[in-house]
């Protein structure tokens, strides 16, 4: 809140701001497919929150005593606000993020932290794609693995989605070889991972790793600037009692 002016104001932004947090939140939650109690509880904890804040706001009187703090620069004021704003969207934005990241490669690195596993390879025998709500995509494929029937997600294979069956199977036909992580104690498509250089538990602790980074390195960014563009806004009042007492004497 800059001013006085807008101090004054009705408590209605704050239930906006608290609504575009939600909006925000949902969205992306609902592209990484996010269990629907956890959309609820980030709502709710976000409604907690600004009803407090609008329970704690004093009341401002209906007239104001005395001048009103006005900018002496109303152009830069207008920049800071707006550099104010940005800032709380990305502070918002690398926590919320950071923090969602940080938990989905956590809990799939301790999945398979530990846990045996060998290098061989995935044989297709057929490829499987499904629309699921709210637009989302999910293409998997069946096949044998050291003569045993195995199931295993496309995703991390073909790196993009595609539009429709036709496309799985003309990317992915009968009969390739995908070299795989086997997973033996594990279940359902979890047993079956992508070969790559790194092993699946390291690749996923290297990922719950940048995530941290990352976030704190983001929050830490967007808080010093908006501790520096408060500083920018003081300026913007710094002459304004002098010229009310210039005026005052004449």
């Amino acid at each position: 809140m800059c001013g006085l002016s807008l101090a004054s104001t009705s408590r209605k932004p704050l239930w906006g701001i608290a609504i575009f947090q939600i909006g925000i939140a949902s969205a992306f939650m609902l592209l990484f497919r996010f269990p629907k109690w956890m959309m609820a509880a980030f709502a709710g904890m976000i409604l907690a929150g600004t009803l407090v804040s609008s329970l704690l706001k004093p009341q401002m009187p209906s007239a104001p005593r005395g001048p009103q703090p006005v900018p002496i620069r109303p152009v830069l004021f207008r920049f800071v606000i707006v550099g104010i704003f940005i800032c709380g969207v990305g502070c918002l934005c690398f926590g919320l993020f950071g923090f969602v990241a940080f938990m989905n490669s956590w809990n799939d690195w301790h999945r398979y932290q530990g846990q045996p596993y060998h290098v061989t390879t995935f044989q297709v025998t057929h490829v499987y794609f499904q629309k699921l709500m709210k637009g989302g995509r999910d293409f998997y494929a069946s096949g044998t693995v050291d003569g045993q029937r195995e199931w295993m997600s496309l995703e991390p294979y073909l790196r993009s989605r595609p539009r429709d069956l036709a496309e799985v199977e003309e990317r992915v036909p009968v009969g390739t070889s995908i070299p795989i992580y086997l997973f033996p104690e594990l279940k359902g498509r979890s047993r079956v991972r992508v070969y790559a250089d790194t092993p699946p538990a390291d690749a996923y602790h290297r990922a719950a790793m940048n995530a941290v980074n990352y976030g704190l390195t983001g929050l830490a960014i967007c808080g010093a600037l908006l501790f520096l563009l408060s500083r920018v806004r003081q300026m913007c009042f710094a002459d304004a009692p002098m010229q009310f007492s210039q005026s005052a004497v004449r």
